[in-house]
């Protein structure tokens, strides 16, 4: 099924809970059916990170942070293999970061269908009362700046465009 930005309808969660979705499932395609050896590709000099597998497994881990940590305020109870979700991605195999990815999506996606989009957040990241509404605006924001990221390196990885 090809992802698609329109919700079945247009509250403001609806909306922002499938912009999300979308740009999640968009991350996902522009990795999936690279190869091992692709997805860890990082063909740029002055970004020797920056390969599909690494950012989505960054993604995942942005996710997971800001629910977890800055949302409710828990301590970190876990950490990306590597010490650096950058890096976790050029060790995991490739389809471990996409189904790791999946699932902290489909979890993203839960706890904003439920939480009070005006809830503050519990973590201590901003001196300014951050809400969950804006905690999912900016993963929107994060996730499609990214999927740029993930459009380029695609592209030179093995010319797939759209």
């Amino acid at each position: 099924m090809t992802p698609t930005d329109t919700p079945e309808s247009f509250d403001e969660r609806s909306i922002l809970l499938q912009m999300l979705r979308y740009s999640q499932e968009t991350a996902v395609g522009k990795v999936r059916g690279l190869s091992q050896e692709l997805a860890r590709t990082a063909p740029l000099p002055t970004s020797p990170k920056m390969s599909p597998a690494n950012i989505l497994n960054h993604l995942r881990w942005v996710e997971w942070s800001w629910i977890h940590e800055d949302l409710y305020g828990k301590t970190r109870t876990q950490e990306p293999a590597t010490g650096s979700s950058f890096g976790e991605g050029s060790v995991l195999p490739l389809e471990d970061v996409i189904r790791l990815y999946e699932e902290q999506a489909a979890a993203t996606l839960e706890v904003f269908a439920e939480v009070d989009l005006d809830m503050l957040m519990q973590g201590t990241l901003s001196d300014h009362p951050l809400t969950a509404r804006w905690i999912l605006q900016h993963l929107i924001e994060e996730t499609a700046r990214h999927n740029g990221h993930l459009d380029i390196l695609r592209e030179m990885a093995d010319g797939s465009v759209g």
